[in-house]
């Protein structure tokens, strides 16, 4: 075993081994759940034909990841200060999480009739940061707060999307997004806990293509993004 190795594990004991009367509150966190997304109207603007709306357009249920990075308003821990005692019921957190956003190959009814709608991949990740409210029950001595928090949480988020379109090539949106999430985390010991949560997310991403496979060449896909996610979370709090 080399000298950094033992380092990094004495350094992660240390870290277990806190006593609890710090009270840390930051969290760094991985979570993985499912994403389920409501079926949408895509707006094709077409050079030719002018506006064509795809109604109930049906997106693929996917699988979401990411990472998360908290912090409570308390006065223990790392980074703790001097807030007002009625501060503990607030947190704040900041995570990022990717998955897939792919359009079924289906017919479906447009403003013109009926047409195809070609098999579309295409990706979501969300940097999201919620300002969030808690609660706690069954206070113990290694977690005063109480061990069982359901929580609140709403806030903006920075959208990153792209669509690859069979004829238009891949085209990506940076668009503003709502996040709100409502959860229940359990901690499983003084500095680790468990969450589960479900998530709402909504933006409207819009895409510049010079041709598509669609329904001949367009220049800008447009449409709104209900996107819900059932989320595992597993932090670390120091």
């Amino acid at each position: 075993m080399t000298k950094r190795t033992c380092v990094m594990l004495a350094l992660a004991l240390a870290l277990v081994m806190l006593p609890a009367a710090a009270q840390a509150r930051m969290w760094v966190g991985a979570e993985l759940g499912a994403n389920f997304v409501a079926s949408t109207d895509v707006d094709v603007n077409q050079a030719i034909f002018g506006n064509v709306i795809f109604r109930n357009a049906n997106i693929e249920p996917s699988v979401i990841g990411g990472v998360t990075l908290g912090y409570d308003f308390v006065r223990e821990g790392f980074l703790g200060y001097n807030y007002p005692d009625w501060m503990k019921y607030f947190s704040f957190a900041t995570d990022f999480t990717y998955n897939r956003f792919d359009f079924r190959g289906q017919w479906l009814s447009t403003n013109m009739g009926m047409s195809s709608f070609p098999l579309t991949e295409g990706y979501m990740a969300v940097w999201s940061f919620l300002f969030i409210g808690k609660y706690g029950f069954f206070p113990d001595s290694e977690v005063p707060f109480g061990r069982l928090q359901p929580y609140i949480g709403v806030g903006p988020g920075i959208m990153f999307s792209g669509i690859n379109l069979d004829t238009g090539g891949s085209k990506s949106s940076v668009d503003i997004a709502l996040v709100t999430e409502a959860g229940l985390r359990y901690m499983a010991l003084k500095n680790v806990s468990i969450d589960t949560a479900f998530r709402y997310r909504y933006g409207s991403p819009s895409y510049n293509f010079q041709s598509t496979g669609i329904t001949g060449s367009v220049s800008k896909v447009s449409f709104d993004a209900h996107q819900f996610s059932a989320l595992l979370r597993v932090s670390y709090h120091f």
